[in-house]
């Protein structure tokens, strides 16, 4: 999608990184943990019978449940559950998309 808005083609052979540098965007997989943990403190903020806050409770056990990569996530970016109650706070710890 970076490719096609900026007019570059594989055929002209640049690599992805530099075209992330150049067009001032970080890694993918910085953005999609930004906004797993970004809709993961606005649950938390809920009541505790609300629908989203029952889904975080796992029924079944498959082979990797959201909540153990949410955990990854605050550990990687070295936050806690209970910071999640500031939103103001969480959405600066845990940005780390575009500069």
């Amino acid at each position: 999608m970076l490719r096609f808005s900026l007019g570059v083609t594989r055929m002209d052979r640049i690599r992805n990184e530099y075209i992330r540098g150049t067009a001032h965007v970080r890694c993918f997989g910085d953005k999609v943990r930004e906004a797993r943990l970004r809709w993961f403190g606005h649950v938390q903020r809920r009541d505790s019978e609300h629908i989203g806050r029952r889904m975080l409770r796992p029924r079944g056990r498959p082979k990797r449940r959201f909540m153990d990569v949410v955990k990854e996530d605050m550990k990687l970016v070295g936050v806690r559950e209970e910071e999640a109650e500031d939103r103001v706070r969480w959405r600066q710890m845990i940005h780390c998309g575009d500069p």
